[in-house]
């Protein structure tokens, strides 16, 4: 259930953040990718530095959805890091020079050493850093897949929020914001995003209103309570669009004709005389 005091720990959490990661479980469904990417949309307009990730790619399902495109695999580190292969005791010095605006690496071998082949240098990054991480749908961190595993220590090292309506969620963050109760992610995110008076246009209320209306089966299912119907009004006043579905009338079969009788004889209408038999 989201309560008011785990409102205010996300708020608390929000305000000084400026680098903020949402982070997608690799269990995925529409569902729980409207609202990692709701959420996405909603925190890029209050104009601080987002990214959105997920250990598996977006598959044809998802291409409806606004933003879907932003979604990357891999959390990018911050430096820079030159990797090469090392003989014990080959280098004499490593130093650095700046020269037309131009950062120059130098790396010295000890005279009885080659110099090092430039085929050999591998380049990455490393030391990725974030404010404040929202994990969208994962019942724990594994959930997360690789990008939790590469980046064990920028989850350590950030404040996290989780988002979940699976009652056998394991708390594993900062803030673990779970609802049972709620039929969707979507539903869930509709109502955090209203009450945090996050932005929310007409393109984030269309995707909050797809996750619904999929994981409820068009509001048939029997979680799709109240709260779910308030939820989808409330992304329709946000401006959020329906699709308008057109079903093809089915041609009408053609018409029998009877078959064309004769025409009746001229005299069909006129009065008939019966003439007797004489015959006994």
């Amino acid at each position: 259930m989201i309560t008011p005091n785990g409102l205010t720990q996300i708020r608390e959490a929000l305000t000084p953040a400026q680098t903020i990661f949402v982070v997608l479980s690799q269990k995925l469904s529409l569902d729980k990718v409207a609202a990692g990417l709701s959420l996405y949309l909603s925190l890029k307009k209050t104009k601080k530095e987002v990214s959105i990730f997920c250990s598996r790619s977006m598959i044809v399902e998802f291409s409806s959805l606004v933003g879907v495109d932003q979604v990357k695999q891999k959390i990018k580190g911050r430096n820079l890091v030159i990797s090469f292969d090392y003989v014990e005791d080959s280098i004499e010095k490593v130093s650095y020079s700046i020269e037309n605006n131009k950062f120059n690496l130098v790396i010295q071998p000890k005279e009885s050493f080659l110099p090092l082949a430039t085929e050999k240098i591998n380049y990455s990054y490393s030391g990725s850093r974030t404010d404040l991480i929202f994990v969208v749908g994962a019942r724990s961190l594994s959930d997360l897949g690789e990008v939790y595993f590469q980046n064990k220590k920028t989850f350590k090292e950030s404040k996290t929020v989780n988002f979940n309506i699976s009652p056998t969620n394991e708390p594993f963050a900062n803030v673990d914001l779970v609802d049972p109760q709620a039929s969707s992610y979507s539903e869930m995110m509709t109502l955090v995003l209203s009450r945090l008076n996050l932005p929310i246009d007409g393109d984030i209320a269309a995707n909050l209103l797809s996750g619904i209306q999929k994981a409820t089966a068009g509001f048939s299912l029997a979680k799709a309570g109240p709260s779910a119907f308030e939820a989808a009004a409330f992304c329709l006043k946000a401006g959020a669009k329906t699709s308008k579905k057109t079903v093809p009338l089915e041609p009408m079969p053609p018409k029998i004709s009877a078959e064309k009788k004769p025409d009746p004889s001229p005299d069909w209408l006129e009065p008939k005389i019966y003439k007797g038999n004489t015959l006994v």
